[in-house]
């Protein structure tokens, strides 16, 4: 998630506008302080991830009537890899060869405003939704594989009824407090004041504020959980997970040191831990193939003939 202790060009002439907003109607502020912290930037997709997206198959599902990019490697049960804010699912992409030759099949896809996803905004009921949407698509879940914002995401959604047997939650926000605190400042809204504008911002999502919080969330959820997490990260402090040990008993905890928040997807050792986790409970794996879409055996069959043809 993005912090906004170095001001991007320009934000002088919008905190200018939006003081000017504010002293006309606060309400129409605190809107464009909600939409400028949910429109994420795309990034170019790197040469290793395009390679990746070429070893798999693509396809595309729809959520609340956006088009979603969705890849999916290997034949076994479904793993579901779910990236960070601004980031794309081919992230995982150092995770894929460990999965498949574990037996699992990795699925990956680009949320809302991400990748090559449609869409323009992203706020944590938007990555619920969508991860809800993949899920129905593409049946039951082994685990999950999220990272930062994503296990924001994956744990609103099980609170809301999705059943995942394991999670690995790596680098994971426990709230969305000191970013959106960090822009509404950089804004020039006093302190004093942000609470309230959490809340506006809830009321208006349609879900009340700590269902954003991880911390929070924690306390419902009781599948096994192995969290990873780098001391070096700068992004999302390493001691602020420790938050989650005595509200998610069944947590397992793992350090790295020295990979930071983003070269810990590309960490051979981070995959290895990964794999194992999954695998720990692999008797109890779901059936590799679901439905009619791209889960189902017709389809997996299909796409294998075309790979040997």
């Amino acid at each position: 998630m993005k912090r906004w202790s170095d001001p991007p060009l320009g934000l002088k002439a919008l905190r200018l506008g939006f003081q000017m907003m504010r002293a006309v109607s606060p309400d129409l502020a605190l809107r464009l302080a909600e939409r400028i912290f949910s429109t994420p930037r795309r990034h170019r997709t790197p040469e290793v991830e395009l390679a990746a997206i070429h070893q798999g198959q693509s396809t595309s599902i729809r959520a609340n009537g956006l088009r979603l990019q969705m890849h999916t490697w290997g034949e076994g049960p479904a793993v579901l890899l779910l990236h960070g804010w601004e980031g794309r699912g081919t992230q995982f992409h150092a995770f894929l060869d460990p999965l498949i030759e574990a037996g699992f099949s990795p699925i990956a896809f680009d949320q809302p405003g991400h990748g090559y996803s449609e869409g323009h905004l992203a706020n944590p009921l938007i990555w619920t939704e969508a991860v809800e949407a993949v899920a129905s698509e593409i049946g039951p879940l082994h685990g999950v594989v999220a990272h930062s914002l994503g296990a924001v995401g994956a744990a609103m959604a099980m609170t809301r009824g999705l059943n995942v047997p394991r999670a690995v939650f790596i680098s994971p926000p426990p709230e969305p407090d000191p970013y959106y605190s960090g822009l509404l400042s950089a804004l020039g809204l006093p302190e004093n004041t942000h609470q309230a504008a959490f809340q506006a911002f809830a009321a208006r999502l349609g879900i009340p504020w700590d269902q954003a919080r991880l911390r929070s969330l924690a306390s419902r959820l009781s599948s096994p959980l192995l969290v990873i997490h780098d001391r070096n990260d700068r992004e999302i402090p390493w001691s602020s997970i420790a938050a989650l040990a005595p509200d998610w008993p069944s947590a397992r905890f793992y350090s790295t040191e020295g990979l930071g928040h983003r070269r810990i997807l590309r960490d051979p050792a981070v995959g290895r831990q990964v794999v194992a986790f999954l695998s720990s409970d692999k008797t109890s794996a779901v059936l590799p193939f679901h439905g009619d879409g791209p889960r189902s055996l017709e389809w997996n069959l299909f796409h294998r003939d075309l790979r040997s043809a």
